[in-house]
């Protein structure tokens, strides 16, 4: 396994640490009151969480998988993009991720913090989905389908989920609202790098001869 480039291997410490700091039961309740995301009504909201939710997390299981994502696509993205798009890209569907779950659970009233990067790793599949429709890719570990059909059985999962979890007034439609809330976002600044591509600001040192 090659090493994954400064900004994708400055994420999966920063999760890790605060992962095995979480596991410190002194640790753990002042990590999840300060750096969680509250809903805004809970009277625990802070504005820094909309940004340090995302790397927060508590459970092994949820850490795994989001950091192994993040590894195998945010390698790539890097590489791909640059540092500069890249952060940009990972503001872009963290932001948007926690706006979609602050204004859900303010209509609902829900007080149930968020946690983890799964609203990152979204927009990632999305960007995956745009930029290499046609890669194939194992779901599920049992059928192989193209990255577009992968990501709108996703979509649809999560849509599923959430309207399911709303209806009955379970716990749960929070982390869906951020999943498809960093999609979102992924797609808004995807969409705005097409208007501006990366040597917008470059000026070019051939001159133009009249």
């Amino acid at each position: 396994m090659q090493p994954p480039p400064p900004i994708t291997r400055a994420l999966l410490i920063a999760i890790t640490v605060l992962l095995f700091m979480a596991q410190v039961p002194a640790l753990r309740s002042t990590i999840a009151a300060w750096l969680a995301l509250a809903p805004p009504m809970s009277g625990f909201f802070w504005p820094w969480q909309l940004l340090t939710y995302a790397f927060v997390h508590v459970d092994l299981m949820q850490w795994f998988v989001n950091s192994l994502a993040i590894y195998m696509f945010g390698t790539q993205l890097e590489e791909l993009w640059g540092p500069r798009r890249y952060v940009q890209f990972l503001l872009a569907s963290g932001l948007a991720g926690a706006v979609a779950y602050v204004v859900l659970t303010t209509l609902f009233a829900a007080s149930a913090p968020l946690a983890g990067s799964s609203g990152i790793v979204f927009g990632m599949l999305l960007a995956f989905a745009i930029l290499f429709p046609h890669r194939r890719i194992l779901l599920f570990f049992v059928a192989d389908v193209t990255m577009r059909t992968a990501v709108l059985i996703f979509i649809g999962i999560e849509v599923f989920l959430m309207l399911g979890s709303l209806a009955s007034g379970a716990f749960g439609w929070q982390s869906n609202v951020a999943h498809l809330g960093g999609m979102g976002g992924a797609y808004l600044m995807i969409l705005w790098w097409r208007h501006r591509p990366p040597s917008y600001r470059r000026k070019s040192p051939v001159r133009r001869v009249k």
